[in-house]
């Protein structure tokens, strides 16, 4: 039992694995579950990139169901959800400038991905 907290310890820690309840948000990229039951949820977001991300919960209606704030690099939030069966989208929607002013929008860039959820 001693060796499994140190694993898990060490992989929380070096933020490289996503956990069945966890998203991390990199650039270009948000890794985690592609299904998780109805109900209540806590989510634990990760921005394990180099610039801020955020990250939104829509149905298929588009419409947004919870969201966190801007998390700067490095930084870790939980967002607590209750979801009922069916599909929704998380995403990062941040949009800015590049240093040379060119806008560069996080969900263009593939900060986004489904996720199924159900009984």
């Amino acid at each position: 039992m001693r060796k499994l907290l140190v694993i898990v310890v060490l992989v929380a820690g070096c933020g490289s694995a996503a956990t069945d309840d966890s998203f991390l948000l990199d650039e270009g990229s948000i890794v985690g579950p592609d299904w998780i039951n109805q109900g209540a949820s806590t989510l634990q977001i990760s921005n394990v990139g180099e610039f801020n991300h955020t990250m939104l919960v829509t149905d298929s209606d588009g419409e947004v169901v919870a969201a966190t704030g801007v998390l700067p690099p490095g930084t870790s939030t939980v967002l607590s959800v209750v979801l009922s069966e069916g599909r929704y989208q998380v995403s990062c929607r941040l949009v800015g400038q590049d240093p040379e002013g060119k806008i560069v929008d996080h969900y263009e860039l593939g900060m986004y991905k489904q996720l199924e959820v159900g009984g």
